[in-house]
C-alpha cells in the first residue's frame, strides 16, 4: 500500500495554495488529521489521491467516525457510502480492501454510532450528525438489512437512543433533508430508490409498535438540560424534535 502521498488525479489542486495544502496533509503521516483534510482526500467525485493513496488514510479516517459529532463526519461518510465504494470498487478488491472497508463501518454503527452517549456540551450537531450517518448506513446495500436490528437496539437504549431514535423518526417525516442531504444522490436513481426504501421500511417497522412513544415519554421523564443555542440557533431544534414527535404522534 502507497504511503502518505496525494497525487490530485482529478487535477482538482491546482494552485500553488492547494498544493500546498495537500503537502500540508501528507505532512501529518496521518496523524492528527481534521475533519476538514480527511474530507479532503476522500471528497465526493475527485479525491486527492488514488484509491491506492486514499487507503492509506483509512486508519486516520476510522479514528474519525469514531469521535460521534465530528463536523464533517456525514459528509465523507456519504461520500464513501455512496461515490467511493462504487467508483473504485475494482481498485478496492485487488488491493483486498473493499470487504474490509464496509465492515469497519459496519463496527462503527454499532460500537460508535448507536451506543456512544452524548453530552449536552458538544452541543447538537453531535446527534444530527449521527442521524444522518446512521441513515445513510441503513439505506446502503450494506445495511439496509439490518435496519430493524439497528432501530430495536436504539429503542431499548438510554436517553442518547431514545432522542437519537426520534430525531430518525422526524428527520423521516421531512422530505428537504432527503432532497439536500449531501451525497444522498450521488449515485442518481440508484440512491434515490435506495432511500425511498429506508423510508418504508423505516414507516413499516414502527407500524405496529410502541417503541416512538415509549421514546418521547423516557426523554420526557428523563429530561436532560440541553445546551444554549450557538449563533445559528440549532440548539431549538432538538427541542422541537421532542414537540413536532408529539404533535405527529
Amino acid at each position: 500500500m502507497a504511503g502518505f502521498h496525494l497525487s490530485d488525479p482529478g487535477s482538482d489542486f491546482t494552485s500553488p495554495e492547494d498544493q500546498e495544502y495537500l503537502r500540508s496533509i501528507e505532512a501529518k503521516r496521518g496523524t492528527g488529521l481534521t475533519g476538514e483534510e480527511l474530507h479532503c482526500v476522500f471528497q465526493s467525485y475527485l479525491p486527492a489521491g488514488t484509491t491506492q493513496e486514499c487507503c492509506a488514510y483509512l486508519v486516520p479516517l476510522y479514528r474519525y467516525f469514531r469521535t460521534p459529532g465530528g463536523d464533517w463526519a456525514d459528509e465523507i461518510w456519504d461520500d464513501i457510502l455512496w461515490i467511493w465504494l462504487y467508483r473504485a470498487r475494482p481498485e478496492l478488491e485487488q488491493l483486498n480492501q473493499y470487504e474490509r472497508i464496509i465492515e469497519e463501518m459496519r463496527r462503527i454503527v454499532h460500537d460508535t454510532l448507536i451506543p456512544a452517549a452524548w453530552q449536552p456540551g458538544e452541543g447538537p450537531n453531535a446527534i444530527y450528525h449521527r442521524t444522518s450517518m446512521l441513515i445513510s448506513w441503513m439505506s446502503s446495500p450494506w445495511g439496509k438489512d439490518e435496519l430493524p436490528t439497528v432501530l430495536d437496539t436504539l429503542s431499548r437504549g438510554s436517553f442518547t437512543q431514545q432522542l437519537l431514535l426520534l430525531h430518525l423518526f422526524l428527520t423521516n417525516k421531512d422530505d428537504i433533508f432527503f432532497e439536500f442531504t449531501p451525497g444522498v444522490f450521488a449515485e442518481g436513481e440508484r440512491s434515490e430508490a435506495a432511500y425511498g426504501e429506508y423510508r418504508e421500511r423505516f414507516n413499516t417497522h414502527f407500524r405496529e409498535s410502541t417503541a416512538l412513544y415509549d421514546a418521547l415519554e423516557h426523554i420526557e421523564t428523563h429530561a436532560i438540560a440541553l445546551p444554549a443555542n450557538d449563533s445559528s440557533g440549532s440548539t431549538s431544534m432538538l427541542y422541537d424534535t421532542v414537540d413536532k414527535c408529539r404533535m405527529w404522534m
